[in-house]
């Protein structure tokens, strides 16, 4: 799996570790689970189209609008 820290550009500007690869991605923040996409159905993406370049991107997304987390 592959590790990217992403810093949030609104709000409290914190620093969000994701966890990616092919089909799900995990957010931490502070060593905390904060959000979980086991799999790419819960993504709501066909698995495959699931990269994991597209998972990155969909958890930036979800930091960046706080979907299903809070800050």
């Amino acid at each position: 799996m592959s590790v990217h820290e992403y810093k949030r550009s609104t709000g409290q500007r914190l620093v969000y570790e994701i966890t990616y690869e092919e089909g799900k991605y995990f957010i931490d923040r502070d060593g905390k689970r904060k959000k979980t996409v086991p799999d790419p159905i819960s993504a709501g993406v066909a698995p495959d189209e699931a990269i994991a370049s597209l998972m990155l991107r969909m958890a930036i997304s979800d930091i960046e609008a706080l979907i299903g987390m809070d800050e």
